[in-house]
């Protein structure tokens, strides 16, 4: 089940995104990546605020849960109507279906999707090629000492 993002979401779903994170890209250490969950931690608090988040065609963070489950198992973010800035699912959901039911909602109603992936997440950029994304440009991200891969998707 789809649905926007909650408060109550947002702790188990951090948890889960610095979990995926740090196993999709063994080379950079725990910090890299609780820098960028502060970051994510306010963005999710603020859509939570001042979103609208009863208005199913206004949210940019969409929350997948199990049948009868209020639990948050993935999540996709879509950021200025064509910016897909992160999308995971929990362990246990992975290789069900849940990430294409998250990337349909992503699609739905756009024109074109981009998004940026590290090099090393060869478990991401291989869903984001399946789900039509193609690389557009690489640059090198210094912070992570590698590349950078900038892809789109042209959806209709």
């Amino acid at each position: 089940m789809l649905r926007p993002i909650q408060e109550s979401d947002i702790e188990r779903l951090l948890q889960l995104w610095l979990y995926l994170a740090c196993s999709s890209h063994p080379s950079l250490p725990v910090s890299y990546w609780t820098d960028a969950g502060r970051a994510m931690r306010r963005r999710l608090q603020a859509q939570c605020r001042f979103g609208a988040p009863g208005d199913l065609a206004s949210s940019s963070h969409w929350v997948y849960t199990r049948p009868g489950s209020q639990i948050p198992e993935g999540l996709v973010t879509i950021a200025e109507n064509r910016q897909v800035e992160t999308i995971f699912v929990s362990p246990g959901e992975q290789g069900h279906g849940v990430g294409s039911e998250l990337m349909a909602q992503a699609k739905f109603g756009r024109i074109q999707l981009e998004t940026q992936v590290l090099e090393e997440n060869l478990r991401g950029r291989y869903f984001l090629q399946q789900h039509g994304f193609s690389e557009a440009e690489r640059i090198f991200n210094s912070a992570a000492n590698q590349d950078e891969i900038f892809m789109h998707c042209r959806v209709a």
